[in-house]
């Protein structure tokens, strides 16, 4: 049992850690700002504080104590390049500053992104070894929080995650393409040739986090040394096209349409989208920056020293996780139960 802090607890992927935290035993702290919603940890029991980066005294009372820091926070998707920088370079700096400053600094994992190192080349999987190219603004940002949380290696127990994407209960960017081709049966690819992509659930992106804590290297403060840095992913990694074919294989359908588009498309659906998007002042997931990791080709990644230094392993296939992803859509009335006609009904029961 260990005295833990989540940042980020509130968002999809922070509110499940904290569960499997709670579950294991450990007494876990959430530094939750004052606009967050809480209310889903509750019954999790876990003591907020609420504060942001930018509050040192929020910052300080968040880390005594704590053995383990997991810090999720951060932002995905923004209007200007400078949001950016603030969720994901210069709130991580003053978090790991904090925790360095500690007579007895704790763990600090930090959870960046694949879109750090950026896309691989053709199909092979990047390594942790290969140099980071990211393409997109916040690919760059989550590069930059990396080197940011680096400055305190010396004198603070840093690693560093990076999943791909990320799927699971209460995946709201994930679920549309679920929901797609749960009401049309219809998968859009934004390419013409079959690019592969790294996939992780995040039940099983919670075991690797922890996994990290405990068995993990940890980052040496030069730069060019990629010791303690680590990929997480399933062990598939399918073309887009075949990842929605297994969601429709999940949904009970017997085909699933992939309708094809030029990488043009993406460019205008996303200028359309960052058009009304600073009118409204509210970002839209598929942005220009995010047109630039759509359309840079494949995703992929290796997850073998994950696997070798800490004894990970996908608890299931990604079959059976996209399984379970569907269920939970259907359970929670995410998705309709006409939507899916065969293989995952409601409540748990499978045709």
């Amino acid at each position: 049992m260990a005295n833990v802090l989540v940042t980020g607890a509130t968002g999809f992927i922070g509110t499940q850690l904290v569960r499997h935290l709670t579950q294991q035993g450990d007494q876990v702290t959430c530094l939750v700002r004052s606009s967050s919603d809480p209310r889903p940890l509750e019954p999790l029991n876990p003591r907020f504080i609420v504060g942001d980066f930018s509050d040192p005294r929020s910052l300080e009372e968040a880390v005594r104590d704590c053995e383990i820091v997991f810090n999720l926070a951060g932002t995905t998707k923004a209007l200007r390049k400078p949001d950016f920088e603030q969720a994901n370079v210069l709130g991580p700096k003053h978090l790991a500053a904090c925790c360095a400053a500690l007579d007895a600094p704790p763990t600090f994992v930090h959870v960046s992104s694949l879109a750090a190192a950026g896309p691989c080349s053709g199909s092979t999987p990047r390594t942790e070894a290969d140099p980071p190219a990211p393409v997109s603004d916040y690919g760059k940002s989550k590069l930059s929080g990396e080197s940011a949380v680096r400055e305190f290696a010396a004198s603070l127990p840093v690693s560093i995650v990076r999943p791909p994407i990320v799927l699971g209960p209460g995946d709201r960017d994930g679920f549309e393409m679920f929901n797609g081709i749960a009401k049309w049966s219809l998968h859009l690819v934004p390419s013409f040739a079959d690019h592969v992509f790294s996939v992780v659930h995040v039940d099983d992106l919670c075991h690797a986090l922890t996994d990290v804590a405990a068995r993990g290297k940890r980052l040496c403060s030069d730069a060019a040394c990629h010791q303690g840095i680590y990929f997480a992913a399933a062990d598939e990694t399918p073309s887009y096209a075949e990842l929605g074919r297994q969601i429709g294989r999940s949904l009970g359908k017997k085909h699933v349409y992939i309708v094809r588009g030029p990488s043009a498309a993406i460019w205008v659906i996303a200028a359309v989208n960052e058009f009304l998007s600073r009118l409204r002042g509210r970002p839209h997931i598929l942005s220009i920056d995010k047109a630039r990791e759509a359309t840079a080709g494949s995703w992929a990644c290796n997850a073998d020293r994950l696997r070798r230094e800490t004894g990970f392993r996908p608890a299931k296939t990604l079959q059976e996780r996209i399984d379970d992803t569907t269920r939970w859509y259907l359970d929670n009335g995410w998705i309709k139960p006409w939507s899916a006609p065969g293989k995952v009904t409601p409540k748990g029961h499978v045709d």
